[in-house]
């Protein structure tokens, strides 16, 4: 089965979240665990990119809270209990939206059929590097591949024994770290004759992604756009100083409602895009909205805002869209972070997950960034150094977002509490998917 790039949006009618849930809900396997085992699991989601640097989908990541690694003792139960955890107490489509979801299957899982309850147009089943190519695993892959399941091998290292699933495998997956560009071009080479494209996983740094794209990756999962590709000492472009002073004054937080309507109003290019946008299809407003102040009377200030925010990141950009995906889930994570926290001013907190991806998109130091933004002392402390209860909600979120989940400790609440926030973040995000998706 092949995955484009322009994933069908609708695959998820295939199969609704009823059903799902009612399939697994009395699967054996389901019923041994139990509804109390849902709290103990941190979920989270790693994106897996195409050539053209879109994202195509998650790996959905999973840890039991007092577990030192994800790589749970019993592979089953693990899977079990995140697979259950996702459905039946979260919903898929609040992890993932309308991407596809990469999900890790061991040996016995397969065996029992579990996968048959999963949705085969919303999932890719990759099976585990310690999976032997038996008879009986060759049978049940054979079965999901002629049901239309997307198979992907996990870990991949070529051998002869091998060559029974990747006569079956959609994709390969690789880890590529540490790998020179020989070691890469060799173990592509090995795979040429199959059909199964290739995702590079552990994709650390810019460098790595042109090298695998060079020898033949055609998906891509890693760290690599996450990291800011920083020259110090160089100066901020002109064009992107007078951004950073736009989106500086509609982050204001003492800016009051009429003030940020003239502001944006006075932005033809901007209010322009703002009423495209808020009379697309995707808003769903019941009557056609002709002017800024009218719209931030129907939708609210804060969307306005951060309608308004996103499309100045979005602005000469060479980073993929899925950053600014991840400014949006980090800004509504800190928020309710601040929340909880007690914080004084919580608005203050979203504003500051939203302006974390900014080294990244503008390959800046923070501090050069926002030395002239009219932001507040302790807001400017927790994006340059991450000091402070803001630079720690920061630097919390960051670490949940790298499937780092021990370093939440530090925040002191409970573990349901801290992935309910991450998954109501990536749902609130998922609202804003037709404007990160086209921009301009």
């Amino acid at each position: 089965m092949e995955i484009s790039d322009e994933h069908d949006r609708n695959h998820h009618s295939h199969a609704s979240h009823f059903d799902i849930r009612q399939n697994l809900k009395f699967t054996p396997l389901a019923m041994t665990l139990g509804i109390a085992n849902y709290g103990d699991i941190f979920v989270g989601r790693q994106p897996i990119l195409g050539p053209n640097l879109k994202t195509i989908g998650y790996e959905v990541l999973y840890r039991n809270c007092e577990a030192d690694s994800a790589n749970v003792h019993d592979e089953d139960l693990a899977t079990a209990q995140v697979l259950l955890n996702t459905y039946l107490d979260i919903g898929l489509e609040h992890v993932v939206g309308t991407h596809l979801a990469f999900l890790n299957i061991p040996k016995q899982f397969l065996l029992d059929r579990h996968c048959e309850a999963l949705p085969k147009h919303r999932v890719v089943l990759e099976i585990l590097e310690t999976v032997e190519p038996t008879r009986r695993v060759i049978e049940a892959l054979a079965s999901l591949s002629q049901q239309g399941y997307t198979i992907a091998l996990d870990d991949f290292v070529f051998h002869d024994r091998f060559r029974p699933f990747l006569e079956l495998a959609d994709i390969v997956k690789i880890d590529v770290l540490g790998k020179s560009s020989e070691q890469l071009q060799h173990e592509t080479q090995q795979l040429r004759g199959f059909r199964a494209r290739l995702l590079a996983e552990k994709v650390e740094t810019r460098e790595a992604f042109e090298t695998c794209k060079q020898v033949g990756f055609f998906y891509f999962q890693g760290f690599f756009f996450y990291r800011p590709d920083i020259v110090r000492g160089r100066e901020i472009p002109g064009n992107r100083v007078a951004l950073l002073e736009l989106l500086g004054k509609i982050q204001d937080p003492n800016i009051s409602f009429d003030c940020l309507v003239e502001f944006i109003r006075n932005d033809l290019s901007l209010s322009f895009k703002i009423l495209r946008y808020v009379n697309s299809a995707s808003v769903g407003l019941p009557r056609r909205v002709e002017s800024i102040e009218q719209a931030a009377c129907m939708v609210g200030m804060d969307r306005i805002r951060t309608w308004a925010s996103l499309i100045v990141m979005a602005i000469g950009k060479d980073q993929p869209a899925e950053m600014l995906v991840i400014a949006l889930v980090r800004a509504k994570m800190c928020e309710s972070l601040g929340y909880q926290l007690g914080a004084d001013s919580p608005e203050k907190y979203f504003t500051m997950g939203l302006l974390s991806v900014l080294e990244t998109l503008y390959g800046s130091p923070m501090e050069k960034l926002v030395r002239n933004l009219p932001l507040p002392d302790d807001l400017l402390e927790a994006l340059t150094l991450e000091k402070g209860t803001m630079g720690m909600a920061l630097s919390s979120v960051k670490a949940y977002e790298r499937g780092e989940w021990l370093q939440l400790k530090q925040l002191q609440l409970t573990p349901r509490t801290i992935r309910d926030f991450y998954v109501e973040a990536i749902d609130w995000a998922n609202h804003f998917s037709p404007m990160i998706d086209e921009p301009a």
